[in-house]
C-alpha cells in the first residue's frame, strides 16, 4: 500500500508539494505534469514503479483532480487478497454462490460507479480475472460471481505494478490486450535513489507529518542528512518514512537525529566507495530491472544534452554524436513508453521545461505522456 499523508493544502504547493506527492527533481515535476493533464479526462493510467515509490498517492492525485471527486476512490490491492476471493471483492456475489457465501455482497466496480477505482499490484491478477477486466473495460458491464444478471457501470480505472508487465506478456502471464488497454496513458515513478536531491525535502515534510501527529519535532544534523542522501533506499520513500518514525518514536530529548542514531544499514554506507554511493542502480534485495535503469540512463543523458542546447535537438544529437533522426525517434519512443523526459519535452503554458523550438521540429518530437 502506498499511501502517506499530505502536508497543507491539496492544491500544488511552490513546486514542492503536490497532493501530497513530495520532490522538487524533474522527474518528479514530469509526474505532476502527466496528472495535471490526464486528470481531468476518464483516461485509463497504468502507474508503474518500485514499490514504496507512491503510486497509490498518484491514483488518488488523479482522482481528486477530476470531474469524478465528488464520488468514491475505491481501492484494490490485488496482491494482498487470496485468489479465490478476489473475483467477488470485484464483482461482488449473490448468497449461496460459494461456501461461506451466506449473503449477496456488492462488488468494489459497483462501490466505485461514478467513481474511480484503483487496481494496485494488477500484476498478480489471474488470467481468468483479467478476461472479465478486460470486459469491464470495454464496456463497464459484468455479472457478480454466482448471477446471471448483467450489471453495468460506470468508473474510471486506475491500476498500478511493480512488476515490468512488457515482460509479462512476453511470458504470457499477463494479457496483451488488457496491458495496451489499461496503459492508454502510462505514469513511471521514479525510484527514490534517482532523486537523492528530494531526501532533505523528504525527511523535513516527514518531520513535520510526524509532528502533526502529535509526536516531537526532530532536526537532523547535516552529518546525519549526508548519510540518508547517500543511502540507496531499495524501499523508495515508504523506507525512509519509516526510518524516521523510528529515529522520532527512539529518540532523546535533544530531539536531534545524529548520524550515530542511524540504523546499522545507513552508517553502513559510509564505508562504500564515493562512486558506488552515488551510482543511480544500487542494488536491492530483489536486484533491478536492468532494461528500466538503462532506459532512465538513456534518458538522463539526452536530457542533459537538451538542457546544454536550450532544446535545439540538432545540436543536441550533435552533442550526442548522433543523426538528428535517430534523436527524433528516440524521443518518439520515449513518448509512446511514457518517460519522464518526454513530459519534460513538452510545451506547456508556461513555456515548457526546456524550451521549444519553433518550427515542425517541436511537432514531431515529444510530447506529453497522454
Amino acid at each position: 500500500m502506498e499511501t502517506t499523508e499530505a502536508v497543507g493544502a491539496s492544491a500544488v504547493g511552490p513546486g514542492n508539494d503536490f497532493e501530497g506527492l513530495v520532490g522538487r527533481h524533474p522527474s518528479m515535476q514530469a509526474v505532476y505534469e502527466v496528472i495535471r493533464r490526464v486528470a481531468v479526462t476518464d483516461a485509463t493510467v497504468l502507474i508503474t514503479g518500485e514499490s514504496g515509490t507512491g503510486k497509490e498517492l498518484v491514483a488518488t492525485a488523479l482522482h481528486r483532480l477530476s470531474r469524478r471527486a465528488g464520488a468514491r476512490f475505491v481501492p484494490v490491492h490485488c496482491g494482498a487478497i487470496p485468489e479465490d476471493l478476489l473475483e467477488s471483492e470485484m464483482f461482488g456475489h449473490e448468497r449461496g454462490a460459494f461456501t461461506g457465501a451466506v449473503a449477496t455482497r456488492v462488488g468494489r466496480f459497483k462501490l466505485a460507479d461514478s467513481g474511480t477505482i484503483f487496481l494496485d499490484e494488477i500484476g498478480e491478477m489471474s488470467p481468468k480475472l483479467q478476461v472479465k477486466l478486460l470486459r469491464v473495460l470495454e464496456d463497464g458491464r459484468f455479472e457478480p460471481v454466482g448471477s446471471v444478471a448483467t450489471q453495468e457501470v460506470n468508473v474510471r480505472v486506475i491500476a498500478a505494478t511493480n512488476r515490468t508487465l512488457d515482460e509479462a506478456v512476453a511470458s504470457r502471464t499477463f494479457r496483451e490486450d488488457l496491458f495496451y488497454r489499461l496503459r492508454v496513458v502510462p505514469i513511471e515513478m521514479p525510484p527514490l535513489r534517482r532523486r537523492r536531491e528530494d531526501v532533505p525535502l523528504l525527511v523535513d515534510t516527514t518531520l513535520a507529518q510526524l509532528a502533526l501527529k502529535g509526536l516531537p519535532r526532530f532536526e537532523v544534523t547535516p552529518a546525519a542528512m549526508e548519510l540518508l542522501q547517500r543511502y540507496p533506499w531499495p524501499g523508495n520513500v515508504r523506507e525512509l518514512r519509516n526510518v524516521l518514525e523510528q529515529m522520532v518514536v527512539l529518540g532523546g530529548p535533544e530531539r536531534v537525529i545524529e548520524a550515530r542514531d542511524l540504523p546499522p544499514h545507513l552508517l553502513a554506507a559510509r564505508g562504500l566507495d564515493d562512486d558506488a554511493a552515488v551510482m543511480p542502480w544500487q542494488f536491492g534485495p530483489a536486484g533491478i530491472d536492468f532494461y528500466r535503469e538503462m532506459e532512465a540512463i538513456e534518458d538522463r543523458i539526452i536530457a542533459q544534452a537538451l538542457r546544454l542546447s536550450q532544446g535545439n535537438k540538432k545540436e543536441a544529437a550533435r552533442l550526442l554524436r548522433v543523426n538528428r533522426t535517430t534523436l527524433l525517434e528516440k524521443l518518439k519512443r520515449k513518448r509512446a513508453l511514457g518517460s519522464p523526459l518526454a513530459a519534460l519535452l513538452e510545451p506547456s503554458s508556461r513555456g515548457g521545461a526546456l524550451g521549444a523550438e519553433p518550427g515542425r521540429e517541436m511537432a514531431a518530437g515529444c510530447g506529453a505522456a497522454a
